[in-house]
């Protein structure tokens, strides 16, 4: 053993033992010891089977008395542990040692209480101080019988009431009692040094399980998908915080509470699936359910699985579910997306096959009406063929800027000046249009950078502007906003105004092509917001406004550019846009 090994065992085993402080413990074992040959003093006394010294048996007790007091003094003045250990072992041995002497000697009942200080070193101490003190007790012993040996040699006398003393009698005690404590020496030693290795183990056990626990909780901890576990009486037994996130509880509401009585909050599809399981079910693979919490609905998908005991006996069930909503977006958008380049590819094979035949046809009629002389219901007809034709010109139009959606190139630029370009575009087209209509904007912060498409970004405001114009039948407010949402990660432009609101029945297909509550419109415009977005990698999403009116959304992610890319200080749309109206859908 290492003498840093040995250094470390006067705390270590009291630690691990149940106790802080060994000196302390062992002053407690002293106290029961002293008690114990206080009695064992006065029964022999009593019995009087052998001569006793009363002097010298006080003197002993004495001596033990006061390194009990010495010890607590020196516990209570914070004395080092391993010095109070050494000096207590040494103390109970020579007392023990004087009692022994004191009581008769060979014929003393207490000897074999010396076994005890040998048994505090081998614990408290080492394997080392067990054999010093085994010495030490074998010499008190081994003297005071020699000296007692030599007194009745000399005098011829014998312990009272015992037989006349043979000189052979406290050779073998004196041996027989040596032989003892070297004996319980090496035991305790040996035994303590077994005991001491296993208390090492079984802490370094304890710190691997402990690291093992602590490594597997971080682990949970760190999934994005919940983890819930339930013993066969449906008691969750753990929950990781995905888990509380995608149910929408706190942990504290969830642990210890049995799944069941949880179903009025919205977890009853979750209980549905778990509690089987747990109680000796099927697993379940590869499952979807829907959880309603707080009058949303979330799709979630789950595996279930039995969890076993020692034996194989299935002792509960482990959840492991993923929250699916951005998944099912994802899918909801992809297949939108397909729609879209499919509608596109439509829309340009029709453009193609429509716009040569009714640019003859339009010719045709131009010509014809400046030939002919036409009168009355007649004009009337060639001027009704002219307009009808302008209109599909006009759609085929729209179609042709539906499909022709080219690639985001992001730029920088100021929200300011892009504020000031879409402000006066509504503008005028509301003055066109002959509306009251009252525009502001704000932007914040003041000084904001949006990154995205210039051109497409306007086409998308203007759009949501001129549609909230006519919704207001070109009478009452709109208010744009440029922001920063979501810490700094995102751009928000929102659109507000005052109109009738949107009908919750056409809600959920408002962004879908050829959608269209108005007359003569082409259900394009709000698809061409909702693709130019997605193009962005964001979304757009409609509301009441609290006020009454309605509320676009629309936000994108912040994406950065290069460091090289220079920001510009305007759109550079917003002549194009007012020269080329085409651009402006009609919702």
């Amino acid at each position: 053993m290492s003498a840093l090994e040995r250094g470390g065992r006067a705390a270590a085993p009291a630690d691990e033992a149940g106790g802080r402080d060994p000196a302390a413990r062992l002053l407690r074992w002293r106290l029961l010891m002293a008690v114990a040959l206080v009695a064992l003093a006065v029964a022999a006394d009593v019995v009087g089977g052998v001569d006793s010294s009363l002097p010298g048996v006080l003197a002993a007790l004495g001596l033990l008395m006061t390194s009990l007091a010495v010890t607590w003094a020196a516990l209570v003045a914070g004395v080092p542990q391993r010095p109070l250990l050494v000096f207590q072992v040494l103390a109970d041995t020579v007392a023990v040692g004087l009692l022994v002497h004191f009581t008769g000697g060979p014929y003393s009942v207490i000897p074999l209480v010396a076994c005890v200080p040998i048994m505090f070193a081998a614990n408290y101490l080492d394997r080392r101080w067990s054999l010093v003190v085994a010495g030490t007790a074998s010499v008190l012993v081994a003297g005071g019988h020699a000296g007692l040996a030599v007194g009745w040699l000399a005098t011829g006398r014998s312990a009272a009431g015992s037989p006349p003393f043979v000189g052979g009698w406290p050779v073998l005690v004196t041996a027989l009692h040596v032989s003892l404590f070297t004996v319980v020496g090496m035991l305790s030693g040996e035994l303590a040094e077994r005991l001491e290795r296993r208390r090492r183990e079984h802490a370094r056990s304890q710190r691997q399980a402990e690291q093992a626990r602590r490594e597997v909780r971080d682990i949970l901890d760190c999934l994005r998908s919940g983890l819930l576990t339930v013993d066969t009486r449906g008691i969750i037994t753990r929950v990781n915080p995905a888990g509380c996130r995608i149910v929408g509880c706190e942990d504290t509401q969830l642990l210890g509470a049995p799944i069941g009585t949880l179903v009025e909050g919205g977890l009853e599809a979750l209980a549905a699936v778990v509690l089987p399981v747990a109680m000796g079910g099927p697993a379940v693979a590869r499952g979807e359910i829907t959880l309603r919490q707080r009058g949303r609905s979330v799709p979630v998908g789950l595996n279930v699985s039995h969890v076993t005991g020692a034996r194989g006996e299935i002792t509960g069930a482990v959840a492991v579910f993923t929250d699916l909503t951005l998944e099912k977006e994802l899918v909801a958008r992809r297949r939108e997306t397909d729609r879209l380049a499919a509608i596109g590819e439509l829309a340009a094979s029709i453009a193609h096959e429509i716009r040569n035949p009714l640019a003859s046809i339009r010719g045709s009629v131009e010509m014809l009406s400046g030939e002919l002389v036409l009168e009355g219901y007649q004009q009337q007809l060639f001027d009704l063929v002219l307009k009808e034709s302008n209109r599909v010109n006009s759609i085929i139009n729209d179609f042709l800027a539906y499909s022709r959606m080219r690639p985001v190139a992001r730029r920088r630029f100021a929200a300011a000046g892009f504020r000031d370009e879409i402000l006066l575009l509504v503008r005028q087209h509301a003055l066109a249009a002959r509306g009251d209509v009252r525009i502001s904007a704000e932007v914040t912060p003041c000084d904001l950078e949006l990154v995205a498409d210039p051109g497409q970004l306007t086409q998308l405001a203007l759009n949501l502007a001129i549609n909230a114009c006519e919704a207001m039948r070109y009478q009452g407010r709109v208010r744009l906003g440029l922001h920063l949402v979501e810490g700094g990660e995102s751009f928000e432009l929102t659109v507000t105004d005052d109109g009738p609101g949107i009908e919750a029945d056409i809600r959920d297909s408002l962004f879908l092509p050829f959608k269209t509550t108005k007359e003569g419109g082409t259900g394009l415009g709000l698809s061409v917001v909702a693709r130019i977005a997605a193009g962005h990698g964001g979304t757009v999403r409609a509301e009441d406004a609290p006020g009454g009116g309605a509320i676009f959304r629309v936000r994108w992610p912040r994406v950065d550019l290069p460091a090289d890319a220079s920001p510009v200080t305007g759109t550079g749309t917003g002549a194009a846009a007012v020269a080329g109206k085409h651009d402006l859908l009609p919702a």
